[in-house]
């Protein structure tokens, strides 16, 4: 195992594919900042460009890149337009744009950097570390552990509701999954409440009603308050650099939802949009009860929870 890390890392740090790998997530964090397109799509495109390089290697590290360049740039959208690029960057939109609004967006953006390289690294060195048992823990998830999987996560959602909210958040639950009837079903592949209408074959897409939640109430009322579009004073990236105090504030956010993203992300079907709402809902029930009001109103560990996870 050691040996094969060894050829590996001999591969990664070549010039050429340390030329891929920047190249890859500069592209993969532009197209990433249009909100809508997700990581699956631009790697869909590079596809083409991929297979052209002719080295199997060099083309993993191109897409592993873009992937996520996709990523951290769907949380730049998130983060000044309140428009999440990514599904998986929906929970950074509660208080990245908060602080955009305040005046913070570069530190902002700062922090959303730090925590998804840290969240990032530590994950790719745990599953260096980790591959071979987690593979054979994959292979033994079946119906019934999928089935368990899916209870935990709807569970998960009485404690991302805040207090009074249960009732609400559970109200919310019974019309995502009502919702998530519409399509075609996977089991027998016919399609359910379409009403004929082909854009609904493919049911609803996340994406498409996080657009709509965060994105189009923002952009009518820009519409309505044109003075306000006009100035845009609150949206400018100035004052990159946090400081000590902040620095010392996320660092175990940072720490303990790059481990819970890990443990989250290595279930057959979760992914990053559980990791980062659940590691939003864990941080804010973690804080103290003044802390807790900052949340939703641009708390920096409520930004950093789900973009290290």
């Amino acid at each position: 195992m050691l040996e094969g890390l060894l050829i590996g890392l001999e591969t990664a740090f070549s010039i050429k594919n340390l030329l891929m790998v920047i190249g890859g997530c500069l592209i993969g964090t532009f197209i990433g900042m249009l909100p809508g397109l997700g990581p699956m799509s631009i790697i869909a495109i590079m596809i083409p460009v991929a297979v052209t390089l002719g080295d199997p290697s060099a083309a993993l590290i191109l897409l592993a890149g873009v992937y996520y360049g996709a990523i951290f740039g769907g949380s730049t959208s998130s983060i000044l337009l309140n428009a999440p690029g990514v599904a998986g960057t929906v929970a950074t939109s509660f208080d990245g744009y908060p602080m955009a609004r305040a005046g913070m967006a570069g530190k902002a953006l700062t922090i959303a950097a730090i925590a998804s390289f840290a969240g990032g690294t530590l994950g790719a060195i745990l599953l260096m570390i980790f591959a071979p048992a987690l593979s054979s823990v994959a292979l033994l998830f079946h119906s019934a552990e999928y089935f368990a999987l899916m209870v935990v996560g709807l569970g998960a959602i009485a404690a991302f509701a805040g207090s009074g909210q249960v009732s609400k958040a559970l109200l919310m639950t019974i019309l995502g999954l009502i919702m998530s009837t519409v399509g075609e079903g996977a089991l027998f592949n016919m399609p359910r409440f379409t009403m004929g209408l082909m854009d609904l074959q493919s049911g609803f897409s996340f994406i498409t009603l996080a657009m709509a939640i965060f994105a189009l109430p923002e952009a009518l009322f820009l519409v309505m308050n044109p003075s306000r579009a006009a100035q845009g004073d609150s949206a400018k990236i100035e004052n990159l650099r946090i400081n000590k105090s902040e620095a010392r504030a996320i660092a175990p956010v940072i720490g303990r939802q790059s481990l819970q993203g890990f443990f989250i992300g290595v279930l057959p079907g979760a992914g990053a949009t559980i990791a980062s709402f659940l590691g939003y809902s864990v941080e804010r029930n973690l804080a103290s009860e003044a802390e807790r009001r900052e949340f939703g109103q641009g708390s920096i560990k409520g930004l950093a929870a789900p973009e290290a996870a």
